[in-house]
């Protein structure tokens, strides 16, 4: 998925994004660890697991955006009006970003991670986000 370019695949990887600095606040809502290979959550972290495509990994995403809303969460995975955050990681002069190992979502900022060296939660072998001064 991370040679794939347009608007579908950056809509996917803010969706990502999203899901992957906030799983386990999603895990919490949907009341599902993911493990379950039955449920959109547990469906979507397989196929990321295992480098789906990106017609598969956007229908499972779509699937986990309309969970999650139905559990409560008014802004889903998209966010408010369909846009998470304002504006991608990088967008500011000298910001550190943290990309993913993957490129499979548009990583976070600094400001998003705090201290901490943050991994790819989606990743089999948890790799760390690598850094990168923009």
């Amino acid at each position: 998925m991370a040679a794939e370019s347009g608007p579908e695949a950056l809509w996917i990887a803010k969706g990502l994004s999203y899901l992957c600095g906030h799983l386990g606040e999603v895990r919490e809502l949907l009341n599902d660890d993911g493990a379950l290979p039955g449920t959109p959550l547990g469906r979507l972290l397989s196929v990321l697991r295992e480098g789906g495509t990106g017609a598969e990994v956007s229908g499972l995403l779509d699937m986990v955006d309309e969970a999650a809303r139905r559990a409560g969460d008014q802004h889903g995975v998209y966010g408010p009006d369909n846009t998470r955050r304002g504006e991608p990681s990088g967008m500011e002069a000298l910001q550190i970003v943290f990309r993913c190992p993957l490129r499979l979502c548009t990583g976070r900022s600094a400001r998003e991670v705090g201290r901490s060296v943050p991994v790819c939660p989606v990743s089999p072998q948890r790799l760390p986000l690598e850094r990168e001064r923009l």
